[in-house]
């Protein structure tokens, strides 16, 4: 799937919210925390079970995510301290998501769940961390199928999976997220050598 479309539409639909929060004088980091306390609302959600709210409650969250970012650009108060604050708090975002499927009542039904939240939340930081690290050096890294975006798709989907048939849908999506995420994170990693062999590191 094409997920650069799905963006640039994405984008389009938000503008009308992007323009009143503008307006309304709200910055974006205040919607970046207003947007992390709904995910941890759905999380609490999620560790009781209550797959469909919690799921409808992750969408409201993630738009917001996206909200935040549009909204600096269209205030012009893009800053490296906002970037940093605003993926500080995905990872803290994701982190609780995850934490509820095992602390909850999906982990207490499925013992399994135990192993695969720990393989997808690494997974997952690895990803995010390549990227970073990468662009330290002076690489671009934002290669890979299980980007942010595509792993909330999945968690969301598994999320409704979970209400409409059962928690295997949940067991289902992180297996896929497990293997996913690492998998991305080798694509990075091949990007990374393939990109940065034998250039030295600035003052070396």
């Amino acid at each position: 799937m094409n997920w650069n479309i799905f963006r640039t539409n994405g984008r389009k639909l938000l503008r009308p919210l992007v323009s009143l929060l503008a307006h309304l004088g709200v910055g974006p980091s205040a919607v970046t925390v207003f947007g992390l306390l709904v995910t941890a609302c759905a999380a609490w959600l999620i560790w009781g079970a209550n797959y469909l709210i919690g799921s409808i409650v992750l969408f409201v969250g993630s738009i917001l995510d996206a909200v935040d970012g549009e909204l600096a650009r269209k205030q012009d108060v893009v800053s490296k301290s906002g970037a940093v604050f605003d993926s500080s708090c995905d990872r803290i975002g994701e982190t609780l998501l995850l934490a509820a499927l095992l602390a909850g009542k999906a982990g207490a039904a499925h013992n399994v769940i135990v192993y695969l939240v720990p393989a997808a939340l690494g997974g997952s930081y690895m990803v995010s961390y390549v990227r970073a690290r990468a662009e330290t050096v002076g690489i671009e890294c934002s290669v890979g199928l299980f980007t942010r975006t595509e792993r909330l798709v999945l968690l969301i989907a598994g999320l409704l999976g979970a209400a409409i048939w059962d928690e295997r849908a949940v067991v289902a999506v992180l297996a896929v997220l497990a293997v996913g995420t690492w998998f991305t994170t080798g694509q990075r990693l091949v990007k990374v050598f393939r990109d940065g062999r034998g250039v030295p590191l600035d003052g070396h």
